[in-house]
């Protein structure tokens, strides 16, 4: 396997300069770089994490929570995970449609169609994985790639955490600020209706262009403005859409459409046939600019016993074991 490109996340730079050494890559603590299988037609995403004293928790949970997205056509997909001494590897499917962030900063804002479909395979994937009790708690336009056909895939499971329930709640100030539901700031317990909030405000971005809320650099005005302020929803906006982003952003979690009630009984998506979504026949928008990448020929280092081996961490999906 060769690794192209300078190591950045799957949503910027895909491709660039050159490095003899692969895992130069992932000196720091996590890099996600380009990678070509020799022999196969097709590019995959490498995520190295620096392997420490107290992570090896952290990376078997990132691990276990991967090879269940696999079953999730909305979620990023496992193909192998390994490690070398220093280095835990996820290795991932590659998605060449770029980020929705990087979409909207073209885009500004989504017409309403566009965002009824997107926002629909999302819950698909969000729903896919409070179904395993499993929390996000970080989506965000970055965290939401566009494959190659142009369908959603939820990544960055890195924040995730498992056993969630709305009996079994976790605490933590974790995630992207503006992004973040009150209860997260407010340091309270939470489980599922986090992603929910976070939700409106991927909503809100692709609808409006803009977040309800203070969405600049001051944290503590970015904390206010959404433990406090009622969501500013642009009055031009259709009636079902600002219905929806107003009950994806209740302060109360118990109330967050999502946890209250089903979100697919919405209104908003009266049109969507859930079941051929799910099945991925619905038609994307738009298909992405096929990638015009050049494959590298950049040997891996000779293979190490770790130091400080994860037990039962490595992994080949069985699509390729051949």
């Amino acid at each position: 396997m060769s690794v192209e490109g300078n190591a950045t996340r799957q949503s910027r730079h895909r491709s660039g300069g050159k490095d003899q050494s692969s895992e130069a890559h992932f000196i720091n603590s996590k890099k996600v770089g380009l990678a070509s299988v020799p022999g196969r037609n097709n590019y995959v995403a490498i995520k190295g994490i620096t392997k420490t004293g107290d992570n090896a928790a952290t990376l078997q949970r990132e691990r276990r929570i991967l090879m269940l997205a696999r079953d999730c056509p909305f979620l990023c997909h496992l193909y192998a995970a390994q490690q070398s001494q220093d280095h835990a590897f996820f290795i991932t499917e590659y998605l060449s449609g770029g980020s929705l962030e990087a979409l909207l900063r073209m885009c500004s804002c989504l017409n309403t169609d566009n965002v009824r479909f997107y926002t629909a395979e999302i819950a698909c994937g969000l729903q896919f994985l409070h179904g395993h009790n499993i929390v996000h708690r970080d989506i965000k336009p970055d965290n939401i790639m566009l494959d190659r056909d142009g369908h959603i895939r939820i990544i960055d499971l890195g924040l995730a955490q498992d056993g969630v329930t709305s009996s079994n709640k976790i605490q933590g100030v974790t995630g992207t600020l503006p992004y973040m539901a009150p209860e997260v700031l407010q340091r309270k317990m939470y489980y599922a209706a986090v992603d929910w909030w976070s939700l409106g405000i991927v909503v809100s971005r692709m609808s409006a262009g803009r977040s309800p809320f203070y969405f600049g650099c001051n944290r503590e005005m970015a904390h206010d403005s959404i433990t406090r302020e009622k969501p500013n929803i642009p009055s031009w906006l259709p009636a079902d859409l600002k219905h929806l982003i107003k009950k994806l952003l209740r302060k109360n979690p118990e109330k967050r459409l999502g946890v209250n009630r089903n979100i697919r009984d919405h209104p908003f998506f009266t049109t969507i046939n859930w079941e051929e979504l799910e099945q991925k026949r619905a038609q994307p928008p738009f298909t992405p600019f096929k990638p015009a990448l050049k494959k590298g020929d950049l040997p891996w280092p000779e293979e190490e016993t770790a130091l400080h081996p994860l037990e039962g961490f490595s992994f080949i999906a069985p699509s390729w074991a051949c």
